[in-house]
């Protein structure tokens, strides 16, 4: 117990002094001494964060300035105020129109650059597509469908993708590689360049600058290689996604079922067997009556409903399970509402790591999730029967 207690308490000590907010719609119009953390469905930042800014949420502006780190997952995305630190980004469409201070990495389906952007550090990409319009200091890596390269970089370019248009300026060196490659007017190379495209032949017209360009068939092998460290970072992208969006959903079951949380888990010690026997009996007895009531026409409707239930539950089942554990581990403590969401975060993303573990993985998750629905149904049974008794 102790040693779990350190591992997730060094794990979200950085967390406490910080900031939380879920809502629907989130503007934060004051300024931050701390670190924020943000979920909803709509979150404006329209003032200095002095600390880190941590958001999930379906459309996010980033309008002042956050003068450490930007880590955000969303849908679209614009982030128009200065950030000192790093940007981490996930999401389906990221507009940046600001200085950035030092690095971004972004994974998700269209990235714009606005021509105000300066990014001080590195510049590393992995989207559907990509528009680079601004000025990067450090180095572009970029593995996308479509690129189109306007801007100035300054560092080395390293560019994979499908259809590649460079009509912008590289000081360092570059390599490129995609099936089509497209040269344009205005582009400059002030060191050398290696190459692969489908045509052999590549015309760059006047942008060689004190430069040479080569024909490289060894990119295809470094495109490939590109290519699934795309997809470990989009992967990562999308943890990033997976643990913001935990964090709202145990946020808003804590806020509603803390209640019925702290009483299920107080009912572990004494009533275990039992409700493991109930989970069991919800996760393989229920597909069955699902089955039943599909054979029976005017059972269809109740099966549908009973369907999409079921899935629902299953799905979020190891958040329900991670909430409830927390609640255990605060038994003989003040089980107070940051700590618990934060200790079941924590809780959560174990379990989802352990399912990666074939087999005894999936064994351990089915086994935790029955007791955890098993506990609810037995602390509903035990209420509706009037005779609910816990030793506190």
């Amino acid at each position: 117990m102790k040693k779990t207690h350190f591992i997730f308490g060094l794990l979200f000590s950085m967390l406490a002094m910080a900031q939380h907010t879920a809502n629907e719609k989130i503007t934060v119009s004051k300024p931050e001494q701390d670190d924020v953390y943000l979920a909803g469905e709509t979150v404006d930042v329209n003032a200095i964060v002095d600390g880190d800014v941590v958001v999930a949420g379906s459309n996010i502006t980033v309008r002042d300035s956050v003068r450490q780190d930007l880590i955000v997952a969303g849908g679209e995305i614009m982030v128009n105020g200065y950030i000192a630190d790093d940007i981490r980004a996930a999401g389906g469409r990221l507009t940046i129109d600001s200085e950035i201070g030092d690095d971004v990495i972004v994974a998700g389906g269209k990235v714009f650059i606005t021509e105000k952007a300066i990014i001080h550090g590195n510049l590393i990409n992995f989207s559907g597509d990509i528009e680079m319009n601004g000025e990067v200091k450090g180095m572009l890596k970029s593995y996308s469908g479509d690129l189109d390269l306007n801007g100035k970089v300054h560092g080395d370019a390293r560019l994979f993708g499908e259809d590649i248009q460079v009509n912008g300026e590289v000081l360092g060196i570059s390599k490129i590689a995609a099936e089509t490659i497209k040269i344009g007017e205005a582009a400059k190379f002030y060191s050398n360049v290696t190459y692969w495209s489908e045509d052999d032949e590549l015309d760059f017209k006047s942008a060689l600058v004190n430069a040479t360009a080569t024909y490289d068939e060894a990119l295809i092998a470094n495109r490939n290689e590109i290519s699934w460290k795309g997809f470990g970072l989009a992967g990562i992208g999308l943890f990033i996604m997976y643990v913001l969006s935990a964090f709202l959903i145990l946020l808003v079951l804590n806020w509603a079922f803390s209640t019925l949380f702290s009483d299920a888990a107080d009912y572990l010690d004494s009533g275990l067997w039992k409700s493991l026997g109930y989970g069991i009996i919800y996760i393989f007895g229920v597909p069955l009556l699902i089955v039943l009531t599909f054979i029976i026409i005017i059972g269809i409707p109740i099966g549908l409903l009973l369907f999409s239930t079921y899935v629902f539950t299953i799905l979020f089942g190891h958040l329900v399970a991670a909430l409830l554990i927390a609640h255990f581990l605060y038994k003989n403590r003040n089980r107070k509402f940051w700590p618990v969401v934060f200790v079941s975060l924590g809780i959560a993303i174990v379990l989802r790591f352990l399912t990666l573990i074939p087999f005894l993985g999936s064994l351990v998750s089915i086994l935790v999730i029955a007791i955890a629905y098993g506990l609810l149904i037995a602390i509903f049974l035990e209420r509706k029967k009037g005779r609910l008794q816990i030793a506190k």
